[in-house]
């Protein structure tokens, strides 16, 4: 009988043996729920798309050569850390934190191996021209080392300016090394900056980069999305702004400039924004590895001594994140801060895909009395994007949670303040790709005064924004409702 079969019903037999392995494979290894349920959606709807699909980029894949570089850097990194990184001239060891965020405080560094600490200075940097002004004149006088690590490198406008200097920092002997994201900068890889950076002596290092070859065991979605600049292990800068000019990047999207800020930090945080940078070098290739590990062992000798007695009182703690951590410890420690809050949460983010731990954190903070305000963009670069974060629109209206939908460009900002004096600020969006797949870090920040300037700073982007009414929203036209239901369905893979 088998042999009795024709063609097209043995690549029925195939196609469907394929697509119900696929789904076992989803069942088995996603312990997400929505991600389980919506991979079950497209395998439903489009078996063998989903199938090529899910293959791709359905599972954490990083290689494992990879993961052992990371297993080896951590290890080094935390022996590294517990040597230099808590003496008292630059770390502090008896920082004393509110009750309410002593609990986040632990749980972090006991996953990241970094601590909170008070001697550091801030400035919150809101337009584009103050962050590359401010960036230029710090890689001028650079006199030591420039180190760089961003998502996006746009070599057009103003972005000139600022790799021309450091491209004159390589060469009047400053050690500058520039990491980019392989896809989010790939213009800049093709670009004659790459070649003449290198040649002035840069070390330019592609993050993640992607090939037909490393398809077949790595995920090419996994993307590098921070944003570093660090400058003399002295002045660090991290937050929401790639190397972009807005007056030319995406200009045809129909979005408007990107809006960004970005916090240019002295102090202790600013060795730890440069360990997390030199660890994204060193997993990239075996060589990288023994490099940044033969460079560290000198680090005490050629370095510290030459890094200014920190002088600053602000305290705060660097949250790095990556697929490869047993943890997504920015992603919990937005949860607990949600949790802790007991008088106002507001949330700046572009791009708002939210899981139901989030959801029900927001909406039972809005029930037991928080002001919970959300401020979005009203226009996004992302189809998807833009019809999912809508279908949570409704229900979230419904507790009481305020919507403002910015105007005035793309809000780029990723800012959260939790009452009166904690906040969390750097590269983190409010979607599953930066909680679960990107590389991101983030900013803890455990000061009053610091809080209310990024606070401060929202109410402005309030001032350029529209709050969505309830009812307005809920008698629209229900073919709208229905794009963004269908689109929502996806959501947990954005």
């Amino acid at each position: 009988m088998l042999f009795s079969l024709t063609w097209s019903e043995v690549l029925l037999a195939l196609h469907f043996t394929v697509v119900v392995a696929c789904a076992v494979r989803v069942l088995y290894r996603q312990r997400n729920t929505g991600s389980a349920f919506a991979w079950l959606v497209i395998l439903l709807a489009f078996p063998m798309v989903g199938v090529i699909a899910y293959l791709l980029v359905g599972e954490t894949r990083i290689g494992r050569r990879r993961l052992a570089r990371t297993s080896e850097m951590t290890q080094f990194y935390q022996n590294f850390a517990s040597d230099y990184l808590t003496d008292e001239q630059h770390f502090s060891t008896d920082t004393q934190l509110p009750k309410s965020h002593q609990g986040i405080e632990k749980m972090v560094k006991k996953a990241t191996g970094l601590g909170a600490n008070q001697h550091n200075d801030m400035q919150l940097l809101t337009s584009t021209d103050d962050i590359i002004n401010a960036m230029i004149d710090d890689i001028r006088q650079a006199k030591l080392s420039c180190l760089l690590a961003f998502y996006i490198i746009e070599p057009e406008g103003r972005i000139d300016a600022l790799l021309q200097a450091v491209l004159d920092a390589a060469q009047r002997g400053v050690r500058c090394v520039i990491l980019a994201d392989a896809i989010g900068s790939g213009r800049f890889f093709r670009s004659q900056w790459h070649t003449k950076l290198q040649l002035a002596g840069v070390f330019v290092q592609s993050s993640l980069p992607i090939s037909l070859l490393r398809t077949l065991y790595t995920r090419n979605d996994l993307r590098n999305h921070r944003k570093i600049l660090v400058v003399d292990y002295y002045i660090g800068y991290t937050g929401s702004f790639n190397l972009i000019d807005p007056r030319y990047f995406k200009k045809d999207s129909g979005v408007g400039e990107w809006v960004d800020v970005m916090m240019r930090c002295t102090g202790a945080v600013v060795l730890e924004m440069a360990a997390v940078l030199y660890a994204d070098i060193a997993v990239e290739s075996e060589e990288n590895l023994q490099l940044v590990q033969s460079y560290l062992l000198r680090y005490e000798q050629t370095d510290v001594a030459a890094i200014p007695t920190p002088t600053g009182n602000i305290t705060t703690q660097v949250i790095p994140s990556a697929p490869e951590q047993d943890e997504s410890i920015i992603y919990e420690t937005i949860l607990c801060a949600i949790h802790s809050a007991t008088k106002r949460i507001v949330i700046t983010t572009p791009y708002f895909v939210p899981n139901e731990p989030l959801l029900i954190a927001l909406t039972t903070a809005a029930r037991r009395g928080v002001d919970v305000t959300l401020i979005l963009p009203e226009k996004v670069d992302s189809f998807m994007v833009r019809y999912a974060s809508r279908a949570y629109f409704p229900l979230l209206l419904k507790h009481g949670i305020k919507i403002a939908q910015f105007n005035a460009g793309l809000l780029h900002a990723k800012t959260l303040v939790i009452d009166d004096d904690f906040s969390l600020f750097g590269t983190v969006n409010m979607d599953m790709r930066s909680f679960f797949l990107n590389l991101e870090i983030s900013l803890a920040i455990y000061n009053r005064n610091m809080t209310e300037q990024i606070a401060a700073l929202q109410q402005q982007y309030l001032a350029d924004s529209r709050y969505i009414d309830e009812v307005d929203w809920l008698y629209r036209q229900k073919w709208w409702g229905l794009v963004e239901n269908i689109v929502r369905l996806v959501s947990p893979l954005l």
